[in-house]
């Protein structure tokens, strides 16, 4: 009996030795990390979206300058759009949709602002913001996940295109 139970035991570990040493197991620590990386890309650009569609909102009621106003306008439809599909595609790796502190300073500093004053500074931060979006979905190209690197790939040059309108506008503002 004692000899049995030994011959079983050391079968069962040298199977377990076996299986730990198997070269085609799936790595869940990269598994994992891809997964927190589409997670961290999802927060990172619906946030940013978020952002850019609340001051464009305020741009609305507190800009009587045509060019921001259409451009503002241009912010919320694409932003709008985008993050539908964003939300669609990464089903449920979104917790929240806060915005970070530095854009709740942002809102709470144009909110008091009309005009000029307004459009110099909603301007400098949509060129702000889309630096910082096009880091973000550049960084999104290289996901592991497929829908999510697509979905960056082909919103990055709208992004790129936003900036250079951006741009154009708080040049000519000057």
């Amino acid at each position: 009996m004692k000899r049995t139970f030994s011959i079983a035991f050391a079968l069962v570990t040298l199977l377990i030795v076996q299986a730990c040493n198997n070269k085609k197991a799936k790595n869940y620590n990269k598994i994992n990390q891809a997964n927190e990386d589409g997670i961290s890309f999802v927060k990172d650009a619906l946030e940013s979206g978020a952002a850019e569609i609340k001051v464009s909102q305020l741009a609305l009621t507190n800009s009587r300058n045509t060019e921001v106003l259409a451009f503002a306008k241009m912010i919320i439809a694409d932003h709008t759009d985008a993050d539908a599909e964003l939300r669609k595609l990464s089903g449920s790796k979104v917790a929240n949709d806060t915005l970070t502190v530095a854009h709740e300073h942002l809102v709470s500093s144009l909110t008091g602002k009309k005009g000029h004053d307004f459009d110099k500074e909603y301007t400098q931060a949509m060129v702000n913001d889309h630096e910082n979006a096009i880091k973000i979905f550049k960084a999104g190209e290289t996901n592991t996940d497929k829908k999510l690197k697509d979905f960056a790939g082909k919103t990055l040059p709208k992004l790129q295109e936003h900036l250079k309108q951006a741009n154009e506008i708080c040049l000519g503002l000057k």
